[in-house]
């Protein structure tokens, strides 16, 4: 080859390499122009496909709210799984679900869900809905602790006071309970202040629990006779009897026979007897046997009868407290002269208006006419003309009685007793003074002695009954009578009935 062809050929290489080179400048510059405008318009793809998304999941979300709405609780909790699954994360989506599952009564997965939401957002906002997930799962336990935790941050919460109040109380909680309950007070329901009255009870804060049972009373639900029960039980214990028969009376007006399911029956018609006795004995009522409810009756709707000419035979005198007489400290009247006056103040004797009458007429005219002084005077003439008539004696213990002078009342019926011993009627009121008057153990002993002399007498086996299960705590015993009671008396005698309600509760736990 020649020089020139050669150089020449040379020549052509160097263009071609140039052109080559520029060439594949040129391409891969296109080619990276075009990679570059591939990523952007993958960049702009995601961003369009999340906001499709988002967009999707609004819209399911408003549909789920929607289903709420409507009711139906269980399509929206499966419209919401769905969700959460595409956003596992979102406080909305979850908060949502959480609701749904508690509409639906899926308390327990409510529960769960909500302690999630508070978990992803780091703080207690849905504590207080999460508490109520917990209660309604019976889960008291954990709902005392979201309460706390959503109290922490709304001390005001009145009413969350009071539904944790409520839990402290089933958790046997009581001092925490009252403590809760005091946070809540303005808000507190009828039975809010029956629970703190019966808790303060309990504690023997006896001012406390007044307060909170006259605070239930006032409430617009209230109903049923508890809370005036917890004041009778409050009244009884401080010796208030005329409130104590002002409440047994409003029970009785409200609740026909209630109080005769309660263990306060029996104190209850002590104390309408000993205070309305004597208008008791004009209506001719047995007051020895006759029970609360009926005793009640009588005194809210008195019937109108005319008054005897003579003393009622069944009449019977209340117990009364005072100190402790022995049951053999009386004489007779021979060896004291008047054993009345001996127990009397000395009256100014009235002019007697009709001189057809004689003195015992006018005695038990007197005493039926509340005029237990004059009674006592003509009682006394009487007794100077008979001093062995037992129910002048009676008579006499009857007006001491109603006169506040109890020693007297029964200094003057163990007389009647000395000289009538087998008058069961003047023995049972004779055991109705000493119940109050004697110690314990005497009564009983003094109830003993009464069923030898008189054993078939179905009030002194009741009375022992009633000593033995209420006092003496001897439920065998007490379970024997109420047997024989049942065994002697008709099933249609209120005494058998009775009987049969006081066995079953001796039964009881």
């Amino acid at each position: 080859m020649t020089y020139t062809n050669y150089m020449k050929e040379k020549y052509n290489m160097a263009i071609f390499r140039n052109s080559a080179r520029a060439l594949f400048c040129v391409v891969s510059t296109i080619l990276l122009i075009s990679c570059e405008n591939t990523d952007e318009a993958s960049d702009i793809s995601q961003e369009q496909k999340r906001e499709i998304t988002n967009d999707k999941s609004e819209l399911e979300l408003s549909t789920a709210i929607g289903l709420r709405l409507d009711k139906k609780y269980d399509e929206a909790v499966k419209l919401l799984t769905e969700l959460n699954k595409d956003n596992p994360n979102s406080p909305e989506v979850i908060t949502q679900l959480a609701r749904a599952l508690f509409e639906a009564k899926q308390f327990e997965l409510a529960a769960f869900r909500f302690d999630q939401v508070n978990s992803i957002l780091g703080d207690f906002s849905f504590s207080k809905e999460a508490g109520l997930a917990y209660e309604y799962s019976e889960d008291f336990t954990s709902a005392i602790k979201r309460y706390d935790q959503h109290l922490g941050a709304n001390n005001n919460d009145e009413l969350t006071w009071l539904r944790i109040a409520r839990l402290l109380v089933i958790e046997g909680d009581h001092t925490k309970a009252l403590n809760a309950f005091s946070q809540g007070s303005n808000s507190a329901l009828f039975h809010d202040c029956l629970t703190m009255a019966n808790l303060y009870y309990e504690k023997k804060l006896l001012p406390q629990a007044e307060y909170w049972y006259q605070q239930a009373a006032t409430k617009n639900n209230a109903k049923g006779i508890e809370h005036l029960l917890g004041l009778l039980r409050i009244s009884l214990l401080n010796g208030e009897e005329k409130e104590a028969e002002e409440i047994i009376l409003q029970i009785e007006k409200s609740a026909p026979g209630s109080l005769e399911q309660t263990d306060l029956d029996e104190e209850c018609a002590q104390i309408l007897r000993k205070r309305n006795m004597a208008e008791l004995l004009m209506l001719k009522v047995n007051i020895s046997t006759a029970p609360v409810s009926e005793l009640a009756q009588f005194i809210l709707s008195p019937p109108k009868v005319k008054a005897p000419d003579t003393v009622i035979a069944e009449s019977k005198i209340p117990p009364s407290i005072t100190q402790d007489i022995p049951a053999n400290e009386t004489n007779s009247l021979a060896s004291q002269g008047s054993l009345a006056s001996a127990f009397s103040t000395p009256i100014q004797v009235e002019e007697v208006k009709n001189p057809d009458l004689t003195a015992w007429d006018l005695a038990q005219e007197a005493f039926l006419k509340q005029q237990y002084q004059e009674c006592l005077i003509q009682a006394r003439k009487h007794l100077i003309q008979d001093s062995k008539n037992a129910e002048a004696w009676r008579l006499c213990s009857q007006a001491h009685y109603q006169l506040g002078q109890v020693k007297e009342s029964e200094m003057t019926i163990l007389e009647a007793l000395r000289n009538s011993p087998k008058n069961l009627e003047i023995q049972m009121e004779y055991l109705r003074i000493a119940r109050e008057t004697l110690g314990s153990k005497r009564y009983l002993d003094e109830l003993e002695k009464a069923r030898e002399k008189f054993p078939d007498s179905i009030d002194i086996i009741w009375e022992l009954a009633r000593r033995y299960h209420l006092v003496e705590r001897m439920p065998v015993t007490a379970g024997i009578l109420y047997r024989q009671i049942l065994d002697i008396t008709p099933k249609n005698d209120p005494l058998h009935q009775r009987s049969s309600m006081e066995l079953l509760k001796l039964r009881e736990p």
